[in-house]
């Protein structure tokens, strides 16, 4: 029997987007929004360990069963995307856990839907307005290399630019046929997804006005700008706290979930997000 099963939201805009819901669970909700490129595979590891809550996972557009994104892709949209699978579960209010460009996204539902969130986890939320312009430059190279590697038909090329320095030479191999497949097809979502990091900025204020508790996770191995964005976030937002991941990069929940999981145990315990006993 599968863990989660398969489900589907509609979008303000009248598209369909798929999800996944943990099997059997009727905990507390937690709104896990993967990063770019990896999929819902991002949380396998909270998933399977974590049965005490309710997961749900949303495929973003260009991911898993979802749609292509939208022409001129917006971080904006993206949210009410997600909201969208809160509405289809009759959720008023969640824990939003997000990755990279999930946490980007978790960012932007908190700023739009306050009233959704009961508590923040952003894992190194891809934000380059406030990592500085070396983050913009670097994203920018990257989605004009891979739009130009996809127009010639080389998929793994463009894959082994986000997996090789991180997995290594052999990257193809660790990953696995069947995530392989999953990766060729998520590749060619990529660069409208940075095309969408790089025109978002809330500003200031805006942030500082989250009312939410927030735990703001970074890996002791991740990249510079990474590390930046969580600092800098951690200045703006009013009820933030920093944790760091050891033996992690930028994908702590995958690299080290024990201890990514004992962080997130920890803080959903002080927000009191956590079932009864018995």
């Amino acid at each position: 029997m599968s863990v989660t099963e398969l489900a589907w939201a509609t979008t303000p805009n009248g598209t369909k987007i798929a999800y996944e819901r943990r099997v059997g669970s009727a905990g507390p909700p937690i709104l896990a929004l993967h990063g770019v490129l990896v999929g819902t595979s991002n949380w396998v590891h909270q998933v399977l360990r974590l049965p005490q809550f309710q997961w749900l996972l949303p495929h973003l557009r260009g991911h898993g069963n979802s749609p292509p994104p939208m022409p001129h892709q917006t971080i904006e949209e993206a949210a009410l995307d997600v909201e969208s699978v809160l509405l289809a579960e009759r959720i008023d209010r969640a824990v939003v856990l997000g990755n990279s460009l999930g946490a980007t996204i978790a960012l932007a539902l908190a700023l739009m839907r306050p009233h959704r969130i009961h508590g923040l986890v952003l894992v190194e939320p891809s934000l380059p307005a406030l990592a500085g312009e070396e983050e913009r430059e670097r994203l920018r190279h990257s989605a004009a290399l891979v739009r130009e590697l996809l127009a010639a038909g080389r998929i793994d090329e463009a894959l082994a630019h986000f997996l090789g320095p991180r997995l290594g030479p052999n990257w193809a191999e660790k990953a696995g046929q069947r995530r392989l497949e999953e990766w060729r097809r998520n590749i060619f979502s990529t660069p409208a997804w940075i095309d969408a990091v790089l025109a978002f900025d809330p500003g200031p204020v805006p942030l500082a006005a989250i009312d939410c508790p927030t735990l703001l996770v970074y890996g002791a191995e991740t990249q510079p700008g990474y590390r930046r964005t969580i600092f800098a976030l951690a200045d703006l937002l009013p009820h933030a706290q920093i944790a760091e991941v050891p033996r992690a990069g930028h994908g702590a929940p995958v690299d080290n979930p024990d201890a990514f999981n004992e962080l997130l145990l920890g803080f959903l315990s002080a927000i009191e997000w956590l079932p009864s006993p018995g």
